[in-house]
């Protein structure tokens, strides 16, 4: 998997191949949204492409009928039966569109909203390595971009078919004059079909080469209108400069696409006088034919109409090919990200190698051994990790220091199974965690990341969603709440439990950095997980908090294994055993007082944070 996507790139066979086999998927798809209404806007839009030609042919009886009755003076009310038929056919044809465009545009948001689900779906299945590549963001980027065209691409070729019956129908109408007239009509229309070829191949290039510039706009204009960067785009300046640089990426689609519509826009001048000589010299021999009274007064409006209406819906016809070709090309890309290989990128899992992966065990009973790992990300060369050797026996608790890029949260990814070693294992119990059935294993393993997120809804629901199978039982929400911490906080709040959260929606009400760090604590606790994960869990707790947090923490973790990151040593020093990280490796193993006592690492760091409560 390359660091870039651009589909403009392949081969363009490839990209019809995939056009072709996107039809019967698109078909399939808006028969799953909504089988009922899709088969009615399908009989619908065919029934109506027979309207253009009844109404033609209807007009010519009433314009002939008229000159009979007044050569021969006959009774005018004779004409009352095509008038009634003509605005009968009025009538379904007004019917039959209102009714079938209120259909398309209900149809067009289920389809909207199904699409949407299967991408979040399909992004939520894949492994974290995907996260870590620029080309996945544009694939998601091109696929969210192109998603209506699902719906465009089956429409269209209902479309296509409908026009091609009104085109039959009415050119039908046409021979009346001379089979000469269809062929001149067919000829000079046909060269739309170089232009529509030529120009959706350019537009399809055009969109793949600029998806990088175009994912960039809309990232620096989100730079500008989050709140969460708002506060440094105002007080170090970074509007002007954000928004300059939007406009720059947006030019650069803005020129390319400028010139691609001046160039297209010249040619279809050029073919479109080209369909009007033929309609102009169908309208002249039509009026000589009358003139000469080979075909009736009638006839003249009804070939003249038919030519007008031919010529446009040939030129709608080739269009219609032309605007249903290039979504179907854009689709595929829709397709193809649902169809994503979990395994087409470096770093995904590794697939049980049994066939019925092992369940969780329950209890655990040897606890977690890291053995010679050694890690790098996704498209990186550097190892994080090197021949990391260590073990977390059960009910232990864990802690886990070193300096700033030393390795420690990548320690936790790998506990977590969010990415597996490069090299060595990780065990549980003795067997590789791949073994085990990852949901099972993503249960009994509980993270408080110190990148946590702040979910902007109800506080009930920010704690729930540690075990989101009970997220609407309240009595265990306020249970984990209060282990955590934040339950005095959420009953102070407006409407207790069920206050948003954020300032994202109306009414929301915004807690503190420590108020959100217990709120993701208490997350943790709501689960009933065998292992407890915390990477800098105090981290924006004031002193009070933190003690109260640890003067209950042995109580509050007495069922489950803890690995906990720190960089605060009054936190450290409660721990079972201390691991120290540095340069990717495990450098000392052993109790505070133990590695106090050796004067490495873990001593120095110590005893320099220690020097500044010293007075």
């Amino acid at each position: 998997m390359t660091d870039r996507f651009n589909p403009g790139e392949a081969d363009f066979k490839q990209a019809l191949r995939d056009f072709v086999n996107a039809i019967p998927r698109v078909f399939v798809f808006l028969w799953e949204v909504a089988p009922v209404m899709f088969s009615i806007i399908f009989v619908l839009m065919l029934i109506s492409s027979f309207f253009p030609a009844a109404i033609l042919w209807t007009s010519k009886l009433v314009l002939d009928g008229v000159v009979e009755a007044v050569n021969t003076h006959k009774d005018w009310t004779l004409l009352l039966t095509p008038i009634i038929v003509l605005f009968v056919i009025w009538l379904i044809q007004a019917l039959t569109g209102a009714l079938s465009n209120i259909m398309q545009m209900i149809m067009r948001q289920k389809a909207q909203i199904v699409a949407q689900g299967q991408l979040m779906e399909k992004a939520g299945k894949l492994d974290l390595a995907f996260f870590e590549s620029p080309r996945f963001y544009d694939q998601l980027y091109h696929a969210r971009r192109r998603m209506w065209g699902v719906y465009q691409s089956c429409f269209g070729t209902v479309t296509f078919i409908q026009q091609f019956i009104t085109l039959g129908t009415v050119l039908g109408l046409l021979s009346v004059l001379h089979p000469v007239a269809v062929l001149v009509l067919v000829g000079t229309s046909l060269p739309h079909i170089w232009r529509e070829a030529r120009f959706t191949k350019k537009r399809y290039k055009l969109d793949a080469d600029l998806v990088r510039a175009d994912r960039l706009a809309d990232y620096l204009a989100r730079l500008v209108t989050f709140r969460d960067t708002a506060k440094e785009v105002r007080v170090f300046s970074l509007k002007d400069y954000f928004t300059n640089r939007y406009y720059y990426y947006r030019n650069l689609y803005l020129t390319a696409y400028r010139k691609l519509v001046i160039d297209e826009s010249y040619v279809s001048i050029l073919l479109n006088l080209l369909g009007l000589i033929g309609v102009s010299g169908i309208y002249i021999y039509a009026v000589m034919e009358t003139v000469a009274g080979r075909i009736t007064i009638g006839d003249l409006p009804m070939v003249v109409g038919a030519a007008q209406q031919s010529r446009t819906q040939l030129t709608g016809l080739i269009s219609s090919g032309g605007r249903f070709y290039e979504n179907s090309l854009f689709v595929t890309r829709f397709f193809q990200f649902l169809d994503l290989d979990p395994k087409s990128i470096e770093g995904s899992l590794s697939p049980p190698t049994r066939a019925v992966p092992l369940a969780f065990p329950s209890p655990i009973t040897k606890g977690i051994e890291f053995k010679d790992v050694s890690f790098k990300y996704p498209q990186t060369d550097t190892m994080v990790l090197d021949n990391v050797s260590f073990t977390v026996p059960v009910g232990g608790k864990i802690a886990i220091v070193g300096v700033n890029g030393a390795g420690k949260t990548t320690m936790i990814k790998l506990l977590a199974r969010l990415y597996d070693p490069t090299h060595g294992s990780v065990s549980l119990d003795g067997i590789d965690l791949r073994e085990y059935d990852l949901p099972q294993l993503r249960t009994n393993i509980s993270v408080v990341f110190q990148d946590f997120y702040q979910y902007d809804i109800s506080a009930s629901d920010n704690v729930g969603l540690g075990k989101v199978d009970e997220i609407d039982n309240r009595p265990l929400v306020e249970i984990a709440a209060q282990r955590g911490g934040v339950h005095e906080t959420i009953d102070a709040l407006p409407s207790k439990y069920d206050t948003i959260l954020g300032r994202t929606f109306e009414q929301g009400v915004d807690l503190s950095g420590g108020e959100w760090q217990n709120m993701a604590i208490a997350r943790a606790f709501m689960s009933d997980s065998q292992f407890l994960i915390l990477d800098e869990p105090t981290a924006a707790l004031d002193a009070l908090k933190e003690h109260q947090l640890y003067e209950r923490f042995s109580d509050l973790t007495e069922d489950k294994t803890v690995v906990f990151i720190s960089h605060r040593f009054s936190t450290v020093r409660m721990a079972d055993l201390i691991i120290v990280i540095n340069g990717g490796r495990v450098t000392e193993i052993g109790s505070h007082q133990e590695l106090l006592a050796n004067g490495d690492l873990y001593s120095r760091m110590f005893n320099t944070q220690a020097s500044r409560y010293v007075s």
